[in-house]
């Protein structure tokens, strides 16, 4: 793993540390560490049905879809990005994600500043050896502890539409 001086980073295809979590996998690229807390780049896969609920973040967010098919509900408007398309998200956009299937979708997500997303991720996160391959959540996700650890990160989850 490069350090903090290193000028040069190459991963190849599926490297980077790689977390498993409700179901995803997100693996790291461009981690805090490497860009002086200047940018965070990850690779989004969310198998069919899976979504991120909405949510706030006092960062820049940017998805740019791989692969697939991811719904992106910002300020009130659904977005349904495919390969090759982009959406970029100021900080405080309301926004929620989903994938409707039928397949896998895969997304790079670049997020600047870096460090408090990083955190999340690792903090909330299982590390998995293949990223392909996102082990299945064992039981409900611990929705207070999401909640805790995404205040603390930046980012404040929505209570769910009743």
């Amino acid at each position: 793993m490069p350090t903090a001086a290193t000028n040069v980073k190459h991963l190849c295809a599926d490297g980077g540390r790689a977390f498993a979590l409700l179901g995803d996998s997100i693996t790291f690229k461009a981690e805090p560490e490497d860009t002086d807390d200047a940018l965070f780049l990850f690779e989004h896969r969310m198998p069919p049905t899976l979504s991120v609920p909405a949510h706030t973040e006092r960062n820049h967010e940017a998805f740019y879809v791989l692969e697939g098919t991811l719904e992106v509900e910002a300020d009130g408007e659904r977005y349904r990005l495919g390969p090759g398309e982009f959406l970029s998200l100021r900080p405080g956009v309301v926004h929620s994600l989903h994938n409707p299937g039928p397949g896998m979708n895969r997304a790079l997500t670049l997020v600047t500043p870096a460090s408090q997303h990083a955190r999340f991720f690792s903090t909330l996160g299982e590390p998995i050896d293949d990223p392909t391959n996102p082990p299945q959540p064992s039981g409900p996700p611990d929705i207070e502890r999401l909640q805790r650890v995404g205040r603390e990160c930046g980012i404040e989850f929505l209570p769910p539409e009743a």
